[in-house]
C-alpha cells in the first residue's frame, strides 16, 4: 500500500502535467493560427488600400476629364447660344443655321448632363469604397485585440505550468521521501 501512494501520486502528476502541455501545445497552435489570419487580413487590408488608392486615382482622373469636357462643353454650348443670337438678328437666309446649332446644343446639353450624372455615381461608388476599407480595417482590430487576448491567456497558462511543475518536484521529493522511509520500515 505504502508503494502504491507514491506511483498514483507520481502518475497523477504525470498526467497532470502532460495534459498541461497539450493545452499549452494548443493554445500556441491557435496563437500561430491566429496570427496567420492576422497576417492575412493585414494583407487584405493593404491591397484593399492599395485598390483603393488606384480606384481613388482612376476616379479622380476620370472626374478631372469630365470636368474639363464638361466647362469645355459649357463653353461651347456658350459659343454657341451667342453665335444663335447673331444669326437671329440677320433673320431669314440664316434660319437652317439656327436649327443645326439648336439640335447641337440639345445634344452637348444631354452630354452635360449624362457627364454630371457620372460624376454623381463616381461619387457614389467613391463613398461605397472607402466604407469597405473602413470595414476591413475594423476587423483588423478586432483580429489584433483577439491575438492580445490569446497571447495574455498563453502567458497565464506558462505561469499555471510553472506552478504545476513546481509542485510536481515538491510530489517527487516527497515520494522519495516515502520511499525511503517504507524501505526503512519495510
Amino acid at each position: 500500500m505504502a508503494e502504491d501512494l507514491p506511483s498514483i501520486i507520481t502518475k497523477s502528476v504525470e498526467s497532470s502535467t502532460k495534459k498541461l502541455q497539450d493545452d499549452i501545445s494548443t493554445l500556441q497552435e491557435e496563437n500561430r493560427l491566429i496570427r496567420i489570419e492576422a497576417e492575412k487580413l493585414s494583407c487584405n487590408l493593404m491591397m484593399a488600400e492599395i485598390d483603393h488608392s488606384r480606384v481613388e486615382d482612376a476616379m479622380s482622373a476620370e472626374l478631372r476629364v469630365a470636368r474639363k469636357e464638361a466647362s469645355d462643353l459649357r463653353q461651347k454650348l456658350h459659343l454657341l447660344a451667342q453665335d444663335k443670337i447673331e444669326l437671329e438678328s440677320k433673320l431669314v437666309p440664316y434660319r437652317l443655321k439656327v436649327a443645326d446649332l439648336e439640335a447641337s446644343i440639345k445634344v452637348d446639353a444631354a452630354k452635360v448632363e449624362n457627364l454630371e450624372k457620372r460624376l454623381v455615381n463616381r461619387e457614389v461608388l467613391l463613398g461605397k469604397v472607402e466604407k469597405e476599407r473602413n470595414d476591413a480595417v475594423a476587423e483588423l482590430a478586432e483580429a489584433r485585440e483577439e491575438n492580445k487576448r490569446t497571447v495574455a491567456e498563453l502567458a497565464q497558462v506558462r505561469e499555471e505550468s510553472k506552478k504545476v511543475a513546481e509542485d510536481l518536484v515538491q510530489a517527487r521529493e516527497k515520494t522519495e521521501e516515502l520511499k525511503k522511509r517504507a524501505d526503512e520500515l519495510g
